[in-house]
């Protein structure tokens, strides 16, 4: 207790010792302030801690750099899925205007060949399959109310489509001459050879009962015949593909693929005969 008594005890030399520091400290103070004696010691002191400071500073200088990188990324993924957004925009707009543009031309050429035929047309739309892959139909949108009737030949752009077989008010049923009980007569532009052309219920026609003597060549185009009545002579058919002799057969197998676009197409001409023109005409 003596020594703490000791230590702790305020006398003249403490007073003393505190009154030259605060000396110097003025002293100090006084020539830093009037003179430039300290710059170099100061510019020692700073070079000194300076290292302490950056030292310091890592952890700040961390976590202003992650949270830069990581908005950053997050920023960069929002843009990534954006341009996603906009592509996938952009290529739907490019797929319709490749449709549109594809209408379009199919339609240009349903003009044309309306402009070529002789008889009255009327242009519908296909707006259905039935059901039944055997069946070689489709749905049109066009009715009695048009006048449509049963038997009436419908083309395409680039040939014979079939023939009305159902009539409602609004809309139409149409057999396509690749359905196995369709059957056209049709005549070859090299030969003038006349056959019977039947639906082969695969997207192909055959010729029936010709001869092995008949004229008829892979690549021949055939054209409606105009015989029965039926359908208007002159138009598309197809074009034979292949001719086959099978063995003790007095017959060719004779197969042809369709001219018009049959899978693909929309668009289609419904022809009027001249005398269903002239009943449809007033009186």
């Amino acid at each position: 207790m003596a020594n703490d008594r000791h230590l702790f005890r305020r006398g003249p030399a403490s007073v003393n010792a505190l009154m030259f520091f605060a000396f110097v400290c003025a002293f100090l103070l006084a020539i830093n302030y009037l003179t430039d004696w300290l710059d170099p010691v100061r510019t020692r002191v700073l070079n000194l801690v300076s290292p302490l400071y950056q030292v310091t500073n890592i952890p700040q200088e961390l976590r202003q750099w992650g949270d830069a990188n990581f908005a950053s990324r997050e920023a960069l993924l929002v843009e990534v899925q954006e341009l996603r957004d906009q592509n996938l925009i952009l290529q739907g707009r490019v797929a319709t205007m490749a449709t549109l543009s594809a209408e379009n031309t199919r339609l240009r050429q349903l003009l044309n060949v309306a402009e070529l035929v002789e008889q009255r047309v009327l242009i519908t739309e296909m707006i259905g399959v039935p059901p039944g892959s055997e069946v070689h139909r489709l749905i049109i949108d066009k009715g009695a109310g048009q006048s449509l009737f049963v038997g009436q030949p419908v083309i395409d752009a680039d040939g014979l489509i079939g023939q009305v077989t159902r009539v409602a008010d609004d809309y139409s049923e149409v057999l396509m001459i690749t359905d196995r009980s369709h059957a056209v007569p049709v005549q070859s532009l090299r030969s003038g050879t006349r056959a019977i052309a039947e639906g082969a219920g695969d997207n192909f026609l055959r010729l029936r009962n010709l001869p092995v003597t008949t004229d008829v060549q892979t690549g021949d185009t055939l054209v409606t015949s105009g015989l029965g009545g039926r359908f208007p002579k002159g138009y598309p058919v197809g074009q034979i593909t292949s001719v086959a002799i099978e063995d003790g057969s007095p017959f060719l197998e004779v197969l042809v693929e369709p001219a018009a676009s049959l899978q693909t197409t929309r668009h289609l001409l419904l022809l009027f005969s001249d005398r269903q023109t002239r009943s449809l005409a007033p009186e």
